[in-house]
């Protein structure tokens, strides 16, 4: 199986002072209901910089330095039902996490990773923080 990807709805800055070189942006972004989870491989946001520099369009090179998740998406079959990312790593441009679920409705627990197979549609998106600097 191959490594699934994000596709991004939004990117928006929620923290940029001019003072403070470190700032924040939110990433939302889906993963393909057509798509085969792997649990050993996990799933991956690509060119995170690029995604955040075209948002900001000041013409600055963007460098990321942390990432985490934010936002839970709902499943479509049933809004009652969450899921999260979590052990989330940046490695070069790209974001890479594994998608968990809950396994109640209406329990906040989403420590228990997604099986291998289909990744469930989502009513609403998950999201990122991404910590980044830019020059």
């Amino acid at each position: 199986m191959a490594v699934t990807s994000g596709t991004v709805w939004s990117v928006q800055t929620v923290r940029s002072e001019h003072q403070d070189p470190v700032k924040v942006a939110e990433v939302l972004f889906t993963m393909s209901h057509a798509d085969t989870y792997a649990q050993a491989d996990d799933s991956q946001l690509l060119a995170v910089p690029t995604l955040i520099q075209n948002s900001r369009r000041n013409g600055k090179t963007v460098t990321i330095h942390d990432a985490m998740g934010a936002q839970q998406a709902r499943k479509s079959t049933d809004p009652a039902l969450m899921m999260g990312i979590k052990t989330v790593t940046v490695a070069g441009a790209n974001v890479t996490f594994e998608i968990t679920e809950s396994a109640t409705a209406g329990t906040p627990d989403l420590s228990t990773e997604l099986a291998n197979g289909l990744i469930p549609a989502q009513e609403c998106p998950f999201s990122m923080y991404v910590v980044f600097t830019e020059a």
